[in-house]
């Protein structure tokens, strides 16, 4: 991981876009200089390629916001006088939204290098790297560093706007994001509104909506399921978008994937319109072990790893059509208000006796204020209320619960209840609760108290032997996803209770009565 502050011991940076570049990594690389600037080094924006940016957006980008981006020559990246302070005495190149030595960014001789991006690595690992590719756009990954690092984002509206907009395109005008740190730069940073208005009305062009019309015609049906499969040629994001929402208004599609090449990769567009199919569900499950996809219950997107793809020995579309196949036949679905669960044959288990945590919501926000609960899973919208409080389980999973059923099932022991570092290492993000309102984001860990199960919190339990979707009593329009190995969980008390506990969860917190 990067501090930039650590970077200051660097008098000459140099930081590159990728030969194609897009608002995400403009963004990314404005944002970097203006770091470097404010902190008195000497500092510039470059990029290579064949061409120099044509796309109005772009130009409009550069234009209204004043980056001082530069283009080189591939065939002048020896001699040119911009990549002089390459050469000097402690010099840094930093590569945004690409990494050092991959086949999207022209490679440039530098003793010192540095890689801020969030796709799949590429490249070996270097001394001075911070990949997340669980993001949806480099412009968040930059954004969290400022943020570490003190700067005054609130003072430089015309940074705050280029990541904004960074964000705003790497997922699909906001509709593919993946992780809770691009729901926080959403959320959380204001931008100039007039401009961005014209960046969205000038992001597409005569060339793109020939793309949509020919890749509407490259498609692969499947007629039982109402789903379909589009392939579009080497493309801005913001046109899968586009096109995966023109295909689901046809009347026999209920859930689509539109993809492209790109470098490094395939990115894919998911969209759905049925609760059975929700589309940052499919997007992972197409995704998974090849690369990494999310977003919300109707829109979705992802990237799928060239290398990964390769070992597969596949085409994308053939490989796109098999997951399609495997996802469809693959699960079960539960409705918890129709089931009819023969439990007499099933397990009894409670909760072990070990410690968990719990948040009063009244502690953290007045009564009344609408809050958001933000985890790794999604968001979860409450009411700061005297009978709401927050669970914190052992495997940092967090949901809400009613005082009563709470009062039922633990008993709350003196002492106070922190957990350490080493709690949350295996989390990208520690929850945090939002005042839906204000805006303003609050860590739970200050307010943490310890709480015990005790033993009247009985289930029946079985193990899955097939991925399972569970429509719960508390949420019928969207599911809870069971792998193979989790287990369905019915209250001894109400079997309309249906839910789904992860595996791990599973046995660290429960045990057979």
């Amino acid at each position: 991981m990067i501090n930039l502050n650590d970077l200051l011991k660097y008098d000459h940076i140099t930081i590159q876009c990728h030969d194609n570049p897009d608002p995400d990594t403009i963004g990314s690389a404005f944002a970097l200089y203006k770091f470097f600037k404010s902190n008195s080094k000497d500092t510039q924006i470059i990029y290579s390629g064949a061409a120099q940016i044509q796309k109005t957006n772009l130009l409009l980008m550069l234009t209204e916001l004043a980056i001082p981006l530069r283009y080189i020559a591939r065939d002048m990246c020896d001699t040119s006088d911009e990549l002089k302070s390459l050469n000097q005495k402690n010099s840094l190149l930093i590569t945004v939204d690409c990494q050092y030595g991959s086949g999207n960014v022209t490679k440039l001789t530098a003793e010192n290098v540095a890689i801020i991006d969030h796709h799949f690595r590429e490249v070996p690992e270097s001394p001075l790297y911070d990949i997340r590719p669980f993001l949806g756009s480099c412009s968040t990954l930059v954004w969290h560093l400022l943020n570490e690092a003190n700067f005054p984002l609130k003072d430089h509206l015309d940074v705050s706007t280029a990541l904004y907009y960074g964000l705003y395109t790497d997922t699909n005008n906001l509709t593919e994001i993946i992780h809770p740190l691009d729901m926080d730069l959403r959320d959380d940073i204001k931008y100039n509104t007039a401009l961005m208005k014209r960046f969205r009305n000038s992001n597409l062009s005569i060339e793109d909506l020939t793309i949509a019309g020919k890749t509407l015609n490259n498609r692969y049906l499947f007629t039982d399921t109402r789903s379909a499969i589009f392939e579009a040629e080497p493309c801005d994001p913001n046109i899968l978008g586009f096109t995966s929402d023109l295909a689901l208004q046809v009347d026999n599609i209920d859930a689509c994937v539109v993809f492209c090449k790109v470098s490094g990769g395939i990115k894919i567009s998911v969209r759905s319109c049925i609760r059975e199919t929700m589309a940052n569900e499919l997007a992972a499950r197409l995704c998974a072990g090849v690369g990494s996809g999310g977003g919300h219950s109707d829109k979705a997107g992802g990237f799928i790893c060239d290398e990964k793809l390769q070992e597969k020995n596949t085409t994308p579309f053939e490989f796109l059509k098999e997951r399609f196949k495997q996802y469809y036949g693959e699960y079960n679905l539960i409705y918890s208000d129709k089931s009819n669960f023969d439990v007499s044959k099933l397990e009894k288990f409670r909760k072990k006796a070990i410690p968990i945590g719990y948040v009063r919501t009244t502690d953290v926000f007045p009564v009344g204020t609408e809050v958001i609960i933000r985890t790794i899973e999604g968001d979860t919208h409450i009411t700061s209320d005297p009978d709401i409080h927050i669970m914190v389980g052992v495997c940092q999973e967090i949901w809400p619960i009613k005082r009563e059923r709470f009062e039922a099932a633990y008993i709350i022991p003196d002492g106070l209840y922190a957990p350490d570092e080493s709690f949350w290492e295996e989390s990208h993000y520690k929850p945090t609760v939002m005042d839906r309102i204000q805006g303003e984001h609050v860590s739970i860990e200050p307010y943490i108290k310890p709480c015990i199960p005790c033993g009247e919190s009985i289930i029946f339990g079985k193990e899955l032997k097939k991925r399972t979707k569970v429509f719960t009593s508390w949420n019928q329009e969207g599911y809870m996803f069971g792998d193979i190995g989790d287990y369905i969980a019915i209250r001894c008390d109400d079997i309309k209770d249906i839910y789904v506990i992860e595996k791990t969860i599973f046995f660290k917190t429960y045990e057979k009565v």
